[in-house]
């Protein structure tokens, strides 16, 4: 059903799969650049039937790095329009007013526009309340950007009116404070985006709108899901609209949106709620990202097309792939690319740095070679420099001392809501064997090895090992490393005693999880140095800790292990000195990149070239690892 044709309003679609808005950061200058063009031409080739680009409708209404109608040169939207059309791909242009949802450091001299004075919990600054020559204004470059798209080739325009953004600030009762008619006690805020939509649709005709809402803000005293029916309601019957877009909360919500923590169209029954009650066709959103899921909304009735972005960030061709019944670079949900464009970055994937890079790939030419490029590593890294070697046209080898291929991911994948990283591995594994890589398994590479190759280029990719804390009394302290915990099978020892867990990073807190899964009754007790738990996570802490929160998993920061003595752990919480008791004591420190010197020495003696990527090179994340190894082969495919 999903790769059938649908229509809004005279916009026919060729399936039923829509590219959602992406902010990305990547304007520069007052036109869409080869940069963009290349970024969305991807991702139309790839089986979209629509893409979605954000155009700020002034300004002040535009993020950093976004084009808005002020200033941009219209006929670059017909450019990318042609591009499009040429794969059947629709192109809708979401119109985009920040409201008071950016940092006032990437907003710059302008203002921040609200309907009130109430700073953002995420940003911090206090925007200013806009005055009525503010609103008409406002409403008018709304219309305005419309009339601009619809004369330059654009199919479709979409209103935002959710996440926290300007429009839907009017439409709650903790961010609309106004007096006036135009306050959420005047038709519980709808007055002005009402206006907005008539002011669009008076401006384009018969044309088609969509409009974006979150189905409920999804905060203690915010508006509702009733709220967001009644609103697309009054919309639909005032003909202002053709369609509507329905995602899940507010950016500031405090429950998850888009990241693994949420289920797979976990957000779907706010759009099913919509569809019910408004006759219009209805585009779910938030983790649809897999055929499964999108064909079970579509048959259900939930909705009549599904949208999805970062699906589309992390493999353009995931709905040809899909439809193929190939396999496809899933979206993880790690949330890296929204904390990046929350911090003002440029969208970036954290698990497909080509993402946003396509300008440059595809000045890549691919010639054959009998050069060899010798891998050594079968993790994340490896993995991915062997993909990238073999695509620039190298007679690729990649040498793996375990018997599969994943290195850590194969236990990374194990805590709870982390299965879909075995769908990337799987993905992964298909590349190398589709460009032919000769996978050497089981096999330890050393320099007689490697030398007796020469290579043209060693890509050491061996990746890092636990690091071993230098405590008094640990050597005679029975412990296991988190790793080892994550690899066995029977986990009925912590049914017993205390648990112990020295470290409260990422790989710490996963490791308690993952041990609340597979013994619930385990007690267990966190112990940190820093003041925060999980800082390496970001944002993506919050839920994890709530988690272990509910599960009664006791977590201590700014506590300092001092020594172990039996099943004693002494420990320094500030000035004072105590201990707690360990049956079961599990460290989970850290990582150090692997030595290599042996072979590094011996690669240079011979004057053969090397590169050293991912932990191998700094310990990092998945991220840190593949950027490594794309940045590698963009300065280096062919001598």
């Amino acid at each position: 059903m999903q790769f059938s044709a649908f229509s809004i309003r005279n916009m026919e679609l060729k399936n039923q799969w829509i590219m959602l808005a992406m902010h990305t950061g990547f304007a520069k200058g007052t036109a869409l650049s080869e940069r963009d063009f290349a970024f969305y031409e991807e991702r139309a080739k790839g089986g979209a039937a629509a893409i979605t680009v954000v155009l700020g409708v002034n300004e002040v209404g535009a993020l950093k790095g976004m084009y808005h109608a002020d200033t941009l040169e219209a006929s670059s939207l017909q450019s990318l329009a042609d591009k499009l059309h040429t794969y059947g791909c629709k192109l809708i242009v979401q119109l985009f007013h920040c409201g008071r949802n950016e940092s006032q450091k990437d907003h710059g001299t302008k203002l921040l526009l609200a309907p009130s004075v109430v700073e953002s919990p995420i940003f911090r600054a206090e925007p200013k309340e806009m005055s009525e020559t503010d609103l008409i204004q406002t409403k008018d470059d709304f219309a305005k950007a419309a009339l601009i798209c619809k004369q330059n080739g654009v199919d479709a325009v979409e209103i935002s009116a959710s996440a926290g953004y300007l429009l839907s600030e009017f439409l709650s009762p903790l961010t609309n404070f106004r007096k006036d008619r135009y306050g959420y006690a005047e038709n519980k805020g709808m007055t002005f985006p009402l206006m907005v939509l008539q002011a669009v649709r008076d401006a384009v005709g018969n044309y088609p709108i969509l409009l974006k809402v979150s189905g409920a803000q999804m905060l203690d005293g915010g508006y509702g899901l009733e709220d967001t029916i009644y609103f697309c309601k009054k919309a639909k019957e005032a003909e202002y609209i053709d369609a509507i877009t329905v995602t899940g909360g507010w950016h500031e919500s405090p429950v998850e949106q888009i990241s693994y923590y949420v289920s797979k169209g976990g957000y779907a029954p706010f759009a099913a709620a919509v569809k019910k009650y408004v006759d219009l066709p209805v585009i779910a959103c938030n983790r649809i990202q897999d055929t499964d899921t999108a064909e079970r909304l579509l048959q259900d009735g939930v909705c009549d097309f599904v949208g999805s972005a970062r699906a589309f960030l992390a493999d353009a061709h995931f709905v040809e792939k899909m439809e193929n019944k190939e396999l496809y670079n899933p979206c993880q949900a790690c949330n890296h690319c929204i904390m990046g464009v929350l911090r003002g970055k440029e969208l970036h994937c954290a698990f497909c740095p080509e993402a946003g890079n396509e300008y440059l790939e595809n000045q890549r030419r691919r010639i054959a070679t009998r050069k060899e490029v010798l891998v050594i590593g079968g993790g994340p890294a490896g993995m991915y420099a062997a993909k990238k070697a073999a695509e620039r046209g190298f007679q690729t080898t990649l040498i793996c001392d375990e018997t599969e291929l994943g290195g850590q991911i194969k236990l990374a994948k194990l805590p709870p809501h982390k299965a879909d990283l075995g769908l990337w591995i799987q993905y992964l594994t298909q590349e190398l064997e589709r460009l032919q890589v000769n996978i050497l398994l089981g096999q330890k590479a050393d320099k007689d090895m490697i030398l007796a190759k020469k290579p043209y280029l060693t890509v050491l990719a061996m990746g890092s090992k636990p690091c071993i804390p230098d405590l008094e009394g640990l050597p005679e302290t029975k412990y296991k490393l988190a790793q080892q915990v994550l690899a066995q099978s029977d986990f009925t020892e912590y049914a017993n005693g205390q648990t112990v867990i020295l470290g409260g990073g990422s790989l710490g807190l996963e490791v308690a999880a993952f041990l609340k899964e597979k013994q619930p009754n385990a007690t267990i007790k966190i112990l940190e140095a820093k003041s925060r738990m999980g800082e390496e996570l970001g944002a993506m802490a919050r839920p994890l800790i709530q988690e272990l929160f509910r599960k009664d998993v006791q977590m201590l920061c700014d506590t300092v292990v001092t020594k172990l003595e039996g099943d004693k752990v002494f420990v320094k919480i500030g000035t004072q000195t105590m201990f707690v008791t360990a049956q079961h004591l599990i460290l989970a420190c850290g990582s150090k990149s692997v030595d290599a010197e042996d072979i590094t020495m011996a690669l240079m003696d011979e004057r053969l070239s090397y590169a050293v990527v991912g932990d191998q090179e700094n310990v990092g994340d998945v991220q840190t690892a593949l950027d490594s190894v794309f940045e590698l082969f963009s300065r280096f495919y062919l001598a």
